[in-house]
């Protein structure tokens, strides 16, 4: 019953395929777990929103058996506490710079005697849950996703990945770029470099690598590379990219017309 997804994916030595949450819309949560994604990433780290907005999202998720990846703000035991208990069963900590943060990530997102998360989960009631089943199961449910952007973090891949209770170092392409002196450049040489030995420097610890990516081609050069936890678009990124393919074959009907018009009378 609370087997996570996600989880579930890295035992048997497989992907986690996933895809992120445009907007606090219950609605494209649901038609986005419809899909059979193996998680929905919700951001409240860059979103204009909190924890309320989203409250019934990781609840549409445990319904789809979809793993609920929230990105919080900051490594904070407030937000990863919120975020959890209204049933998030992964949480993804952003700007981790070391093995110290990253075992704080680890005992703010659990239950003692491995963590200090206070118990009081919320989503439990809505869904006829008991704490007496969840509650024994909730630390090993649980999924801690710790991001690397930071020069320091970067130095410190290894140290951070071996920490006990992480389960994903998740490499952020984009800050990553900032970091090296190529803001907003992620295909800048350096970084493709680092983003390619990322991999690598978490398998050794035996822990997964993340990261995210937008274009199906650099999705397929990730998991090549070996990442096993990938996001790779929206509901409305894959939706609107169809509407455009869909909407130039159509125009193409019209092509054969417009070329004879062109040519005039012959």
């Amino acid at each position: 019953m609370f087997q996570n997804s996600i989880k579930r994916k890295f035992a048997a030595s497989q992907t986690a395929w996933g895809a992120s949450l445009p907007d606090a819309s219950d609605l494209l949560a649901l038609f986005t777990v419809n899909t059979g994604v193996d998680f929905l990433w919700v951001d409240l780290e860059h979103r204009p929103y909190e924890v309320d907005k989203v409250r019934w999202i990781p609840i549409i998720c445990r319904q789809k058996n979809s793993a609920c990846v929230v990105r919080v703000a900051g490594l904070d035991p407030q937000l990863i506490k919120k975020a959890l208990d209204i049933g998030a069963n992964t949480v993804m900590i952003p700007q981790v710079n070391n093995a110290d943060e990253a075992a704080q990530a680890v005992r703010f997102a659990k239950y003692p005697p491995q963590g200090c998360r206070g118990i009081s989960p919320l989503w439990t009631f809505f869904m006829d849950v008991s704490w007496d089943d969840y509650l024994p199961a909730a630390n090993d449910e649980t999924c801690v996703i710790v991001q690397v952007e930071t020069p320091e973090g970067m130095k410190n891949v290894e140290s951070i990945a071996a920490v006990d209770g992480v389960d994903v170092v998740f490499a952020g392409p984009t800050d990553l770029s900032a970091s090296m002196g190529h803001i907003g450049k992620t295909k800048h040489p350096d970084v493709q470099r680092f983003l390619a030995e990322f991999p690598r420097r978490v398998n050794n610890a035996g822990k997964v690598a993340g990261i995210t990516f937008g274009d199906e081609a650099q999705c397929r050069t990730a998991w090549e590379q070996g990442y096993r936890l990938i996001a790779f678009g929206s509901v409305l990124s894959h939706g609107t990219q169809g509407l455009q393919q869909q909407l130039a074959r159509f125009r193409e009907l019209d092509a054969p017309a417009a070329a004879r018009d062109s040519a005039g009378p012959g």
